[in-house]
């Protein structure tokens, strides 16, 4: 199955559905992953309405294929502007090659984001790390970030 006609079907139905195309695995035998999310969270009807959809913009009879429709969970990392929008003033972990950092995402701009990492000693003021994206590698010497759940007790 051809990724930019699988893609632009995706696309198409998550817009259509006030969401959007995170990401696309098409793994062998046309066994087809996307990862969708939204703005305001994605719910179950959004995602039963994306995958029929899809399958409306697919022919079967052309070619068989196995689809499922997701919603990223915490373990994947980030991939696109929009969902690091969606997650300001959420906790992110930042890893690196050669270390990690955890901080609450502060700032997010078309070039760049900031992380408010917190220090060692709870006296020092919070240090802010500003990741610069680029057009070539979008997060440089940057492995993955990934949302954490940060719990309060009471």
């Amino acid at each position: 199955m051809e990724y930019d006609k699988v893609s632009k079907a995706l696309t198409t139905a998550a817009d259509e559905n006030d969401a959007f195309l995170v990401d696309l695995e098409i793994k062998p035998n046309n066994v087809i992953v996307a990862y969708v999310d939204a703005d305001a969270g994605l719910t179950i009807e959004q995602i039963k309405m994306i995958n029929r959809k899809v399958e409306s913009l697919l022919d079967r009879d052309d070619e068989d294929f196995n689809l499922t429709v997701s919603s990223p969970d915490l373990t994947r990392p980030l991939k696109i502007w929009r969902q690091y929008k969606k997650n300001e003033g959420r906790f992110l972990k930042v890893k690196y090659d050669d270390r990690a950092d955890e901080g609450q995402l502060i700032e997010v701009a078309e070039e760049y984001i900031v992380l408010s990492v917190p220090q060692k000693k709870k006296s020092d003021p919070n240090k802010e790390l500003k990741i610069e994206f680029t057009a070539i590698n979008p997060y440089p010497g940057v492995e993955l970030f990934i949302v954490l759940i940060k719990i309060q007790r009471v």
